[in-house]
C-alpha cells in the first residue's frame, strides 16, 4: 500500500448493538465510534449500507462486481 493511500484510510471502529430480532430481520443501533455518531437500524441490510457509506475509499481500487467475477470465474 502507498504512503498516500495509508493517509486516505481513516480508522472506522463501529459498536453494533442489536436490539430485538423481527420479520427475520435485526433492528438495533450503529455507534460509529470515532466520529460518536450513533444511528438506528431497522434492517441488517441498512446496517451493512450504512456501514458501507462510512468506509474511506480508495481511488485506485475500483469495486468488485458480479460480472467481473463471471469473467475471471473458471466454470
Amino acid at each position: 500500500m502507498k504512503l498516500q493511500e495509508k493517509q486516505l484510510i481513516k480508522s472506522t471502529n463501529f459498536l453494533i448493538s442489536v436490539y430485538h430480532q423481527d420479520h427475520f430481520s435485526y433492528q438495533g443501533l450503529i455507534h460509529w465510534i470515532d466520529t460518536g455518531e450513533k444511528i438506528h437500524f431497522r434492517s441488517e441490510l441498512e446496517m451493512l449500507n450504512l456501514i458501507h457509506n462510512a468506509l474511506p475509499r480508495v481511488q485506485d481500487q475500483p469495486v468488485r462486481n458480479w460480472s467481473e467475477q463471471q469473467k475471471n470465474s473458471a466454470c
